[in-house]
């Protein structure tokens, strides 16, 4: 898991879910918010996500949650 803000000052925290046929999703929860947001990462396993989260700056974070939709 990871903490970050946007651009608005806001506070999130990204986590991964590992979700069927292999995909993984980024998960997007604003601190003090309502709902969450997801977004597919495009890699081959759970363990790539995984570092591919952990590598990640603030800056690729917020292109991630730019790029997320609602949580259904």
């Amino acid at each position: 898991m990871r903490s970050f803000d946007d651009d608005a000052g806001s506070h999130w925290q990204a986590a991964l879910l590992e979700a069927s046929f292999g995909n993984v999703l980024v998960i997007f929860s604003r601190i003090g918010g309502d709902g969450a947001l997801h977004a597919p990462l495009h890699s081959a396993n759970l363990h790539e996500a995984e570092q591919l989260l952990a590598d990640a700056d603030e800056a690729q974070l917020r292109t991630w949650l730019a790029g997320a939709k609602a949580w259904p």
